[in-house]
């Protein structure tokens, strides 16, 4: 399929000239690519990351079934060349396929990572992640995993500092999560990351 024909969500709260850059950097970003159908979804303004957990769940809500979506943070850049032309080949069973990647994994005990992702490679093009850190990029694909999602996210948000790529990488072992070797999007030091994310999120898997 068409990666401009599906819908497209970027969080960003808005509520400052910091986000109100962002915002109008992903309209620019998400346009000049093609993408048919954008939605900003202006989070709140609570304690970071508890704002970007709630609108993950907002967003997820509102589309619980097997149509995949694209939700995006607002940090983000290509690092692949992508256009109205780009398609995504997504494995028949796909739970959901990161377009933005991490080296980090994530731990199963604390709000921390835990050593580096861990990966298996299934195709000369794909691999499947089984405990990558990274929410920045994610095509969300079938309706249990997106219900599933919901579910353990709900479970963070009366936990302040608590990271929802922290919680998502623990169940990406018992689903069918694939990505590229590369990234289509990272998170650049461009919009307020440390050098360390970017390093981080803007690199391949050798395969």
């Amino acid at each position: 399929m068409k990666l401009i024909d599906i819908p497209v969500f970027f969080i960003c709260p808005s509520h400052n000239a910091k986000y109100l850059a962002r915002e109008k950097h992903m309209h620019e970003l998400l346009n000049q690519i093609g993408f048919k159908s954008i939605t900003h979804f202006k989070s709140g303004t609570e304690l970071y990351p508890t704002c970007l957990v709630q609108a993950t769940i907002d967003i997820l809500i509102n589309h619980v079934d097997d149509n995949p979506i694209i939700i995006l943070e607002d940090d983000i850049e290509l690092y692949m060349p992508i256009d109205s032309t780009t398609h995504i080949d997504l494995p028949e069973d796909t739970d959901a396929f990161y377009l933005g990647l991490s080296k980090d994994g994530g731990s199963k005990t604390i709000n921390l990572h835990d050593g580096p992702s861990i990966i298996k490679k299934i195709s000369n093009t794909h691999i499947q992640i089984l405990n990558m850190l990274s929410a920045h990029a994610i095509l969300y694909k079938s309706k249990r995993y997106k219900q599933r999602v919901i579910e353990s996210l709900k479970n963070i948000l009366d936990k302040p500092r608590y990271n929802s790529d922290v919680v998502i990488s623990r169940l990406h072992s018992e689903h069918k999560i694939y990505g590229y070797y590369y990234p289509l999007f990272y998170q650049s030091v461009k919009w307020g990351n440390v050098q360390h994310t970017e390093n981080q999120t803007k690199f391949y898997f050798i395969n």
